[in-house]
Order: structure tokens, then sequence, then C-alpha cells
């Protein structure tokens, strides 16, 4: 429990600091998490008897963020391009890499390098800061919410094929802590500053905090299937860059598109 303490001491006001600094700080920043987090799944992958492409792999956990960040425009034509050489590739290693293969390793580019592109869309929108730090405190509230109300008042199984240790009393208590989390935020902000969309983000924070011990549960299935318990070592008292952000990676996509969506047709 120390151990995991003393990396939440750390790791947290490094992110603020990351996430405040923003432009190529931050693009930098979730460019190396988004390769970290990419050679994690890749690994688990193998374990699952699935030929990972390290090369088609790597190379869209770093080519994604860094393209959203400079022109986003380019997207569909690079994305054209990069399934064109997805199927190259598993050509070229033709017998040994199935059709399946091939899918895993898409739906991993999906899941990784536009999971975290999100992270600097989000930063770059009007705002994004604010957006950026209100997604965290929803993630990091729902996290500790869920923690503390399972281990204390935990009784009924919630997913327990997938996660032995998840109750649903637990599950709601971090959905209640998640928006009290949301709801204090935004009312702090605006007692300093005029915080845009501040109802909306006050009704998004039930579903994003959902959203957010679904992509957690979601994390464990992978790591079920691979039979490890971490995605890594790498955070002492926290397992790896996966088992840190699978919220997040749920999270902060959905809050971009949510809040795209009303900007492109409310207002």
């Amino acid at each position: 429990m120390m151990t995991r303490i003393i990396s939440a001491v750390v790791g947290i006001p490094l992110i603020l600091l990351l996430v405040y600094l923003g432009q190529v700080y931050f693009l930098a920043a979730v460019m190396l998490l988004s390769l970290l987090a990419a050679a994690e799944l890749g690994r688990m992958l193998k374990r699952m008897g699935i030929k990972d492409m390290q090369v088609f792999l790597y190379t869209g956990a770093l080519l994604f963020p860094l393209l959203l960040y400079y022109e986003a425009s380019w997207l569909p034509n690079f994305l054209a391009l990069f399934v064109f050489s997805g199927a190259l590739i598993s050509l070229n290693q033709y017998p040994e890499s199935k059709l399946g293969d091939l899918g895993a390793n898409f739906f991993s580019i999906l899941y990784i390098a536009f999971g975290f592109s999100h992270f600097v869309l989000l930063r770059q929108m009007e705002q994004g800061l604010l957006l950026v730090i209100y997604a965290f405190v929803v993630i990091w509230l729902t996290d500790t919410g869920a923690y503390f109300t399972g281990t204390y008042l935990g009784r009924r199984p919630f997913f327990q094929e997938i996660s032995p240790n998840k109750t649903i009393e637990g599950a709601v208590g971090g959905l209640v802590a998640g928006v009290i989390g949301a709801i204090v935020f935004c009312l702090l902000v605006n007692r300093r500053l005029n915080l845009d969309h501040t109802g909306f983000l006050i009704l998004l924070s039930p579903l994003l905090s959902a959203a957010g011990q679904f992509g957690d549960l979601f994390e464990s299935s992978l790591k079920r299937q691979a039979r490890v318990k971490d995605s890594s070592r790498l955070i002492p008292g926290h397992g790896g860059i996966l088992d840190r952000f699978d919220s997040a990676l749920w999270v902060i996509p959905l809050l971009y598109h949510l809040l795209q969506l009303r900007i492109n047709i409310f207002m």
C-alpha cells in the first residue's frame, strides 16, 4: 500500500504538470505513454497466442498522436495507408500471421493509439487544460470511491469472472464519488473562471464515471485472457501504463466526442 501511495504522490503532480505545460511537452508524454502501452499490449497478445506485428503496432502508437497534434485533417489519408500497410505486413508473414492476428493488431492500434491521441485532442480544445483535469478528477475520484466502498461495504460481486474483487457496492460508490468530484471541481473552477459547458459536464459525470469503470473491466478482461496479473511492472504498486490509464482510454475519447457533438449540434 505504501509503495502505491508513494507512486501516486510522485505521479499525479507530474501528470498535472505535463497537462499544464501542454504543447510539445504534453505531446511527447502522450507519445511515450502510447508506445509503452502498445508494448504492454503486444506482450499480452503473444500470451494469448496472437502474433503481434511490432513495427505496425509501435509505428501507430507514435504516429497517431503526432499526426492529430499537427494536422488532424490528414487522418483519413493516413488511416487508409495504414490499413494497406497492415495488410501487406500480414501477407508477408503468411502463413504464421492469420486474419485474426491482423484484426487483433488493428484493434490494438485503435484502442491504444486512438485512445491516447484523444488526450492531445482534448487538451487542444478551448479550455482544454481544465477539461483534461476534469476528466482525471472524475477518473481518480471514481477509482478511490470504488476502492474504499468496495473494501468496507462490498458484498455482491460485479463481473466476478473478470475481476473477483469488484462489487456492485464498490461500483456504486465509485459512481457517486466521481459525480461529487465533478460537481466540486466545476464549482471551484467557476469561483475564479467561467468554465464552459459546466452544466453539461456535471450531467456527463455519471456516464464518464461508469465508462471509466468499464474501461478498467475491459483491460482486466484482456489480462485474464493473457493470464497476467498486471500489464507490466513499470509503476511500483500500480502495475503498468495500461493498468493506470485503462479508465482514461475510455473516458477521455468519450468526453471529447460528446463535447464535439454538443458544440456542432447545439452551439
